[in-house]
This record gives structure tokens, sequence and C-alpha cells, in this order.
């Protein structure tokens, strides 16, 4: 029996010893393992503003560039302009030969004073003849109302018995001739009135001088100035050479401002609006300047699938050129006031976003939730509060509940 009991107590013996050795190996990593300190750098949560910018690329361009061309063809007389060069409004820029055009501008004249001549003879002719015709009418008024008279005392008489058939019969026609004669004096009144040959040269005379203003006019056109102030972009042709309406002789650009454009797609141009101030960066120049949104597209450009927007920059001192490549940095969304900590220190895990804060010399893993953000900074909505310190470098050192060693950010 004692044999028995000592057999038992071997065999637990036994197999405590092997369950022993089975809990060592799913142990954790030894205790000075959890105790290690990890270096990391921090960061303070502090209060501000982030924005959310969208940056995309454009191209400067002349806010105004006209080529100018003449409304009329003819050889280039002179060119009084130079590449570069900066004019103003009103301002001659080349000229054409006059020679033919100063005698279509004569031969115009002539005619136009030939045509005043036959108007003043053909008004005195009207004149004479409008008076004959008004002299004429009152005759024959006169005759016809001494007829009328005739006509009814021998009606009369007649109805009396004291006058033959025959002589009422004469009376009667005597008195169908003179209303005849009077109503022909009106009509020859009335045509004449009409003045049918003076029209007819006053219409003429209207032609006439309607032409010697375009033949003035063209000679005008022979001398071209410039439409706006600005410089000159291009110089076409030299003296002596034909010129034509379809051709730019010279162009004209206005370059203070320009206009930088550049496309947004449909979720930024949303939260831009005319007015606006943007950042323009020209990287050949390694400057920053500063634009005004002057316009924005309602239609998208369907080649794109964007929105065109203009910016206008001030260039006073002619250092930017037109075609320069720039960036803009729209700032779209402000979140003022809010809490904002490195974007470095936010980190994700199983779709949700964590930090870790520093109490003493302890890590917390905290869950965080975010708001706007850019590449250097972050908002964060709830999860820590303003002063918290957060670790910003050696995360992934890291656990929740780790010893850290803080250190200086390099």
């Amino acid at each position: 029996m004692l044999r028995n009991k000592a057999r038992i107590g071997l065999l637990l013996a036994m197999l405590l010893a092997v369950g022993g050795c089975s809990g060592q190996v799913a142990q954790v990593p030894p205790k000075q393992e959890e105790g290690k300190v990890v270096p990391v750098q921090i960061d303070t949560v502090k209060r501000g503003s982030v924005g959310t910018r969208a940056g995309v690329t454009g191209k400067l361009a002349p806010s105004e560039e006209v080529a100018v061309t003449p409304k009329i063809s003819g050889k280039i007389n002179q060119i009084q302009v130079k590449l570069g060069q900066k004019v103003q409004a009103g301002a001659v820029l080349f000229t054409l030969d006059q020679s033919d055009l100063n005698r279509a501008v004569k031969q115009a004249q002539a005619a136009y004073e030939l045509s005043v001549a036959s108007l003043r003879q053909s008004a005195s002719n009207t004149g004479e003849s409008l008076q004959q015709a008004r002299s004429g009418l009152v005759s024959s008024e006169q005759r016809l109302q001494d007829a009328r008279r005739d006509f009814e005392r021998i009606s009369q008489l007649y109805g009396q018995g004291a006058v033959a058939a025959q002589q009422l019969e004469q009376a009667k026609a005597a008195l169908v001739n003179a209303q005849t004669t009077y109503d022909n004096a009106k009509q020859t009144l009335a045509t004449a009135q009409q003045k049918t040959g003076v029209a007819v040269t006053e219409a003429s005379v209207e032609q006439a001088r309607v032409a010697l203003e375009n033949a003035r006019e063209e000679l005008g056109y022979a001398v071209i100035t410039a439409p706006i102030s600005g410089t000159i972009s291009q110089v076409h042709g030299s003296a002596g050479e034909m010129a034509s309406v379809q051709s730019a002789v010279v162009t004209i650009v206005n370059t203070d401002p320009l206009i930088a454009k550049a496309n947004l797609s449909e979720q930024d141009v949303s939260t831009v609006k005319k007015g606006d101030v943007v950042t323009i960066t020209l990287t050949t120049l390694e400057k920053d300047l500063k634009g005004t949104i002057t316009a924005i597209s309602p239609v998208m450009n369907q080649d794109l699938r964007a929105y065109p927007v203009e910016i206008s920059l001030a260039n006073p001192e002619a250092i930017l050129k037109a075609d320069m490549v720039v960036n803009i940095q729209f700032g779209l969304q402000q979140s003022a006031n809010a809490l904002v900590v490195s974007r470095k220190a936010v980190f994700e895990e199983n779709g949700k976003q964590y930090v870790y804060r520093i109490t003493d010399k302890t890590a917390k893993k905290v869950e965080v939730k975010t708001g706007e953000q850019t590449s250097d900074s972050i908002e964060l909505v709830e999860g820590v509060q303003e002063g918290d310190r957060i670790v910003v470098r050696g995360q992934t050192l890291l656990r929740d509940g780790a010893t850290v060693q803080i250190q200086q950010g390099s």
C-alpha cells in the first residue's frame, strides 16, 4: 500500500514538472522586455486653424491681347513700333500708302459737287412748273364757276320758256368742259407738287455724299492706332509689304495684371468663389505671390473634366512673363480655433485612428476622431485636450502602457 502511494506521488511530481515546462513556453516576453524604455519624440496639442488647400498647376497669360489688323488692304508705308515697346491706347502703330485713297476722295468730292449742282437746277425747273400749275388751276376754277352760273341761269329761263333747248344744251356742254379743264389743272398741280425730278436728284446727292464719307473714312483707315495700352509682343511685316484684313501686323498685350489660368475639379470648384485670395508660387523665380480669383466658369471643360478658373496677378514691374508655369494654392476650407497636432502623430489600425498620449513617462493609446488636415498638420476633434503631449515619432515601437524616453526633435 505504501509502495503504491509512493508511485502515485512520483507520477504527480512528473506531471507537475511537465506542466511547468509547458507554462513557460506560453508566457509573454520576460518582465525586463516589458519595461523597456522606448525613445520617442512628441508634439503638444495646440489651438489653431487647419486649412485644406487644393494645389493645381496653371499658366500665366496676358489680361488683354489684341492682334491688330488693318480695316483695308494696302501697302505698308511705315511701322512705328518695335518688339517690347510700351504704347498707349491711340498711339500710331503703322500706316498704309495713301496715294490711291487720296485719289478716291477727290473723285468722290467731284461727284458730290456735281450732284448738288444738278439738284439746284432741278429745283429751279420744278419751281417754275409749280407756279405755272398753280396759275392754271386758278384760271380753270374761275371758268368753272362762270360756267356753273350760266348753266343755272339758262336752266331757269328754259323752265320759264324764255330760251330754246339748244341754248340749254350749249350751257351744259360749256359746264362739262369747264369741269374737265379744272380737274386737269388740279392733277397738273399735284404732279408738280410731288417734285418727282427733285426727289430723284436729291437721292443722287445723298448717294454721292455717302460715297464721299466712305472715301474719307477709308483714308482714315490708312493710319492704324493702338486699341489698348500695353506692350508690343509681335510685329509682322515691314515697310513696302502688303497688309491684308486677314493678317495681324502688330500684336499688343497687357501684362499688368497677368491672368493665371487653371482648372479645378468638380469637388474643389464648389469651395472657391470670385474674390478669394490665393497663393501663386513661381518655382523658377522662387517667389510666392498673392492673386485674386476674377472668374470661374459655370460650365465644365468636357475634355479636361474640370472648370476653368482665372486669377488676376499684379505685375507692375513686368518681372513675370506670359506662359510661365505656376503652382496655385486655393485655400478651400478653414477650421478655426481647432485642436491641432502634427500629421505624423495619427496612425490607423483596423479602420480606426489613434495617437499615443504621454502621461508622466507612460504612453497611452487613445482613439481619436480627426477633422481637416494638410500634409503637415491635422485637426483632432475627439480624444485629446489642449496641452496633451502626443508622440509624433517612435510609434511603431510602442504599445499601450509602454515607458518612454522623450527626445528632442532633429
